[in-house]
């Protein structure tokens, strides 16, 4: 059976008090217990973020240059396009130059673009490039085997051809600058004969055969003008 305790009211009044005073007692010592302790900050989830933002970086520059350098290539192959056709061109335009230059009427006996004209009279070699000179051409610069067979058809005749190697024994060179080859096949006998006076170029006679061969510069032949109407 239960005891009912029976308080007074001093008994009463001292007991609320012990109970406010025992829940501020325990308000006070939750105010003084320390803040959760944050978790240590961590230099490796720094490094990843900042290795994250520089790969960002890196990844927008290479883009940058891959488009610059798209856009180069295509310009280059633009302008290697047109400098082919601007070459093209050119050569088109030289071609039909060169085409109406050829079709131009001389006076002298033509074959392709060029003209010939040869002397009423012998004459040295000296005195024939003088005579076709003052006439504004020179002694013919034999390109072809084609040339020299027509010119040699067109004048039966023995005629200076213009190279010399008066400058250096061996070393043929016609007017125009060019080199004339030792192993030439229109050398008569295959090369020239040489010699300190045989110094200038001049037909050779041989039966069918259209070459040449070296002589005395101061022979007496015919000398072979030849004008290029592309110059």
């Amino acid at each position: 059976m239960k005891t009912k305790v029976r308080y007074t009211q001093g008994e009463r009044e001292e007991r609320i008090v012990d109970i406010y005073a025992n829940l501020e007692s325990l308000g006070d010592q939750q105010s003084q217990r320390p803040d959760p302790v944050s978790p240590p900050w961590c230099p490796i989830r720094a490094v990843v973020v900042l290795l994250g933002l520089l790969s960002v970086v890196l990844l927008a520059g290479l883009i940058g240059l891959a488009v610059k350098y798209k856009t180069v290539m295509e310009k280059t192959v633009s302008m290697d396009r047109d400098m082919e056709q601007l070459l093209q061109r050119l050569k088109n335009v030289t071609e039909q130059r060169d085409a109406l230059l050829c079709k131009q009427e001389c006076g002298w006996k033509k074959f392709g673009c060029k003209c010939y004209k040869i002397s009423d009279t012998g004459l040295s070699w000296n005195e024939s490039r003088e005579f076709c000179v003052s006439r504004g051409a020179d002694l013919v610069v034999v390109d072809s085997k084609e040339e020299m067979d027509f010119i040699s058809r067109l004048y039966n005749v023995y005629f200076w051809l213009g190279a010399t190697d008066a400058a250096g024994e061996g070393t043929w060179r016609w007017v125009d600058g060019t080199g004339l080859s030792l192993d030439d096949p229109s050398w008569s006998g295959g090369r020239p004969q040489g010699g300190v006076d045989r110094n200038c170029l001049r037909r050779a006679w041989a039966q069918n055969q259209y070459k040449w061969t070296d002589v005395s510069c101061d022979y007496t032949s015919w000398g072979l003008c030849e004008q290029n109407l592309m110059k």
